[in-house]
């Protein structure tokens, strides 16, 4: 049976299916805690009903009080250690209870999960679509719809448009495979690049066209900590972000002091560093005399930035590998 993949603007609360899929890392965070405390609030079950150990799952029909039929909690590791490898995991776990417990799902609803709090929504959204491919050719389900939830416009068109680019966004996706799943291609390994700028919404634009676009271009996995919508310890999280990344892009823009530290810390890594600001913005400190793109319009910082990440570092894609995760 065929699966096609679609994005839907709107509140996974709200949006019917037979099955939402939601994570819990080892404590609740946006839409998993919005879910969370309804069904506990209505008496549908206790908090801690909804809260498996990593690998592990807790499915919950809703009765009605939220609009898919039920939920599912995956058991994931904590925040800092939930990345995209972790998010395959979680969707094979999913599927392999829906067909062990031979659950009625024909269409399923999920997040997409990381944007929040500093990974890249495109390399997510890659790797849950791996997952799904790799785990509906290992295990036989009456799945046909698949539909990732988002309550952000401007992101739904990007995933929705990361959908098309793969081939996937309405298409029917080749599930339970007779083949080997071995033959199913992993993603390419790609390089990280770790963005340092104001937060603020005046930025948005910046980030998403000026930044995101020529990063991905290039073949990297860019990532930056949303301030507003992070949950933990911001600190910590910009910290390993930079300690993961292949080079730093920081905005200097409006002399914002965590973006200074940034800096600081990424040049204490040795870890090196693409400056950027907005024309007529005045450098402090030893960064004056550090070489800085300026940028005028954010076509020209799109542009220029592409051909300087490609002189100074080449692609990000640093090979493929292939065979089951």
């Amino acid at each position: 049976m065929s699966v096609e993949y679609g994005v839907e603007l709107g509140d996974v609360a709200e949006v019917r299916s037979d099955l939402l899929m939601l994570k819990y890392a080892q404590n609740f965070y946006g839409a998993d805690e919005e879910v969370a405390s309804v069904l506990a609030d209505r008496g549908i079950c206790t908090q801690v009903e909804m809260r498996p150990q990593p690998g592990e799952v807790a499915v919950i029909e809703t009765r009605g009080m939220i609009a898919p039929e039920r939920v599912i909690f995956v058991g994931v590791p904590s925040l800092g250690q939930f990345r995209y490898t972790e998010m395959r995991q979680m969707v094979q776990t999913a599927i392999q209870c829906i067909a062990e417990r031979h659950l009625p799902v024909r269409s399923l609803t999920a997040t997409v999960h990381g944007a929040g709090f500093g990974l890249d929504v495109e390399e997510s959204l890659q790797a849950m679509v791996f997952g799904f491919q790799l785990a509906l050719s290992r295990h036989a389900t009456p799945l046909t719809s698949i539909r990732f939830i988002e309550n952000k416009s401007r992101r739904a068109k990007t995933l929705e448009a990361a959908l098309r680019s793969m081939g996937m966004l309405g298409a029917p996706a080749k599930s339970q495979l007779k083949e080997s799943p071995a033959v199913i291609p992993q993603p390419p390994v790609k390089k990280t690049v770790f963005v340092a700028m104001p937060f603020s919404v005046g930025f948005e634009d910046v980030y998403e066209f000026g930044i995101y676009g020529p990063v991905r271009r290039c073949g990297y996995v860019c990532e930056k900590v949303d301030e507003s919508a992070f949950a933990g310890d911001i600190v910590a999280r910009i910290q390993e972000g930079i300690r993961d990344a292949r080079f730093v892009i920081a905005d200097l823009s409006e002399e914002k002091p965590n973006v200074y530290l940034e800096v600081g810390y990424a040049w204490g890594l040795n870890k090196p560093v693409i400056l950027i600001a907005r024309e007529g913005q005045r450098l402090h400190f030893d960064l004056s005399h550090h070489k800085c793109l300026f940028y005028s319009t954010i076509g020209r910082l799109s542009s220029d930035l592409e051909r300087l990440i490609h002189q100074m570092f080449g692609p990000g894609i640093s090979g493929g590998r292939f065979g089951a995760n």
